[in-house]
């Protein structure tokens, strides 16, 4: 799934966020699969700013995979395995990302603060994570 924030030509006096630039969203659960973060993250490459990812591969201590085009926002939860990550284009000119643990802190859940840097509005975005039952009765 991508998510995309449209600019808007309804009302060219609106300075609202979503009315002065672009922001392409990459979604996808990884199956906790280094084959299939590494898809994703090329495919969002030259085409997306920010990669959102659930299930996604850690190894011990939260290690995980790197990009040459994009930094990761990891949640900083303490002993144990996060499955959530964000990934940001190192390229962003159009807006700032910055984690919001003060929000929530979990493994399941992160949120990011998208600021635009032309007009200074912010918008959160989550990232959650929810595991559905495997037992058609808890349905």
């Amino acid at each position: 799934m991508s998510i995309v924030f449209e600019t808007s030509q309804n009302n060219a006096n609106d300075e609202s966020f979503a009315n002065t630039s672009n922001i392409w969203i990459l979604q996808h659960n990884c199956a906790r699969s280094t084959q299939i973060m590494h898809a994703c993250m090329k495919f969002a490459k030259n085409k997306t700013d920010i990669v959102i990812l659930q299930e996604s591969w850690m190894r011990d201590e939260n290690i995980t995979i790197s990009h040459s085009s994009f930094i990761c926002i990891k949640s900083n939860v303490q002993n144990t395995h996060v499955r959530v990550l964000i990934f940001v284009t190192k390229n962003a000119k159009k807006f700032t990302c910055t984690s919001r643990s003060d929000i929530v802190n979990s493994k399941d859940m992160q949120a990011i603060s998208i600021v635009n840097n032309k007009i200074r509005r912010e918008i959160l975005l989550f990232n959650i994570y929810n595991k559905k039952s495997q037992n058609a009765d808890d349905e």
